[in-house]
């Protein structure tokens, strides 16, 4: 009898926690940093998330709509502060050049390749305040055409998990037109790691995760339409993960 009314019970329980034959998992954006109401100083406002059954799909960005598969944007105040097609972002930047005093709102919404939102998505939203006197300004550099490694520095020990920082000159990164023609003096940054993709970027942050041992961590800058940026600088430092 005790069997029988284990049985019934377990069979009740997976009927309720599973979903229906054919029903579709929404996806789902959380912001895990900052936190909730968080005082935030400094030069860059960095935004860390997690995304759950949705892929990021960096080169499939401008490409027409997939179910499943996009990037997510950032948003400030109602107003776009750019895009990841990984699980960081920084701002102010060249598509939000300023973050002034005071009390503000982050937002973080799922989009489809095309830029669509996408159906039935959870964002994510959170408030932060910048402290007086600590207003944000993002100022690019002028100069040729590169860009460089700030951190982590080179023969550095890191941990697997790592937010790869870096300076950009003469080139604007225009998050919005990545995946559109070639446009001379913007677009954005790939980070690799030993030689191959690890991501790219449209702000002064990247993320990437690791095996133990020494790693190769390379930037380049790219045109939007994915060609690489002729006579630009590129960069590389050399990470041991323990």
């Amino acid at each position: 009898m005790h069997r029988i009314l284990a049985f019934v019970l377990v069979t009740v329980m997976v009927t309720l926690v599973m979903p229906p034959a054919g029903a579709q998992i929404s996806s789902s954006i959380q912001i895990v940093s900052p936190r909730n109401n968080a005082t935030i100083s400094g030069t860059q406002v960095v935004v860390e998330v997690r995304v759950q059954n949705f892929y990021l799909n960096p080169l499939s960005i401008g490409k027409a709509a997939r179910p499943g598969e996009g990037y997510w944007e950032v948003s400030v105040d109602g107003k776009y502060a750019g895009l990841s097609a990984d699980e960081v972002a920084s701002f102010p930047n060249d598509a939000f050049p300023a973050l002034e005093p005071g009390r503000h709102t982050i937002k973080a919404e799922l989009r489809n390749n095309d830029h669509s939102s996408v159906a039935g998505a959870e964002s994510s939203e959170i408030s932060i305040t910048i402290p007086p006197k600590s207003a944000m300004r993002y100022t690019p550099a002028s100069g040729q055409p590169g860009i460089k490694i700030m951190v982590p520095h080179n023969h550095a020990s890191v941990s697997p998990y790592l937010i790869v920082w870096v300076k950009i000159k003469g080139f604007k990164e225009e998050a919005r037109a990545v995946g559109t023609p070639a446009k001379s003096g913007e677009g954005y940054w790939r980070l690799y790691v030993d030689g191959r993709m690890a991501g790219i970027s449209t702000s002064s942050v990247a993320d990437v995760q690791m095996t133990r041992g020494r790693h190769v961590l390379g930037v380049s800058l790219r045109n939007n339409d994915h060609s690489p940026v002729r006579g630009a600088s590129s960069d590389q430092v050399t990470v041991t993960v323990h």
